[in-house]
């Protein structure tokens, strides 16, 4: 599995909720393509956290090129500003997770 991180400090909320919906409605086709989890976290009124679980590194890079760049040139645009990390990943899950509270696509 594949994993990036983005962590973006905005110059306010407005900008903040702008980039999570923006987010949001980029990657969620990409369930269908390779990604497996989508995970936005308020860090504060002005910044979020951004994870984004790959099946792998090859789905990944094919909708890097096709959407993520596109995705860091709005968010800079808007006065973002982004640190990310992304490496391979081993995940764990609890055995009895309840996924009901979690949106799917």
């Amino acid at each position: 599995m594949f994993l990036r991180i983005l962590t973006i400090k905005f110059p306010n909320e407005l900008a903040k909720k702008s980039v999570v919906a923006l987010s949001r409605n980029l990657t969620k086709d990409h369930f269908k393509n390779g990604l497996l989890i989508r995970l936005h976290g308020d860090i504060s009124i002005n910044s979020c956290m951004i994870i984004l679980l790959w099946k792998d590194r090859y789905n990944f890079d094919i909708a890097r090129k096709n959407f993520g760049e596109k995705f860091i040139k709005e968010v800079k645009e808007m006065g973002g500003i982004i640190s990310i990390s992304e490496g391979d990943a081993e995940v764990d899950k609890a055995k009895d997770i309840d996924f009901s509270k979690f949106n799917e696509f």
